[in-house]
């Protein structure tokens, strides 16, 4: 019988740490950078005009379903896109993000734009389904963004980091399905 529970108990815990799989995207539970390890919150598809186009994952310090923890959070936040279409090109994802600023923060863009165009430097690249887009927030510092695992910016301040976030998690999200199952921890 103990034999019994024991197995059990370890086919649980191995089940648990596993990658979630999202659209044939492998998530990690757990995801670390420097020495900070974040956990996922939720993990979820991007879609527009019925296509699917990212994988966006949400990774925090504590699981959470508190949209305002997380965008002001005293902790690290990452946001991970995982890339699973074609359709989307680096004007594409140039595009989308200056619209997404430009959305959470109702067009009042004169703070943030000089940091927004070095950000967007990220996206120059030739963008192909497979790449993964990781950001990660650190608060007092501000952003690091990274693709495939290549540390590509960092954009200095609480106010970047904290509109950027709002580009999936604020008031008016991207993608209302996205920004729920990204919540859903």
């Amino acid at each position: 019988m103990k034999k019994t529970i024991t197995l059990a108990c370890a086919l649980f815990m191995s089940l648990t740490l596993q990658a979630m799989e999202v659209a044939g995207v492998s998530i990690p539970q757990t995801l670390t950078l420097e020495t900070e390890t974040l956990e996922l919150n939720g993990a979820g598809i991007r879609k527009k005009f019925f296509m699917d186009l990212y994988v966006g994952s949400l990774y925090v310090e504590s699981k959470t379903n508190n949209v305002d923890a997380i965008i002001n959070s005293k902790t690290p936040v990452a946001i991970q896109l995982d890339i699973i279409s074609g359709m989307i090109t680096s004007k594409r994802m140039v595009d989308t993000v200056n619209e997404g600023f430009e959305t959470a923060t109702s067009g009042n863009m004169d703070t943030l734009q000089s940091r927004l165009d070095d950000f967007i430097k990220v996206f120059n690249e030739e963008i192909m389904k497979g790449d993964r887009f990781l950001m990660k927030v650190t608060p007092g510092k501000g952003l690091d963004a990274y693709k495939n695992n290549k540390h590509l910016a960092t954009v200095e301040g609480d106010d970047f980091a904290k509109t950027l976030l709002s580009i999936w998690l604020g008031e008016k999200p991207a993608d209302n399905g996205l920004k729920k199952s990204m919540l859903a921890n």
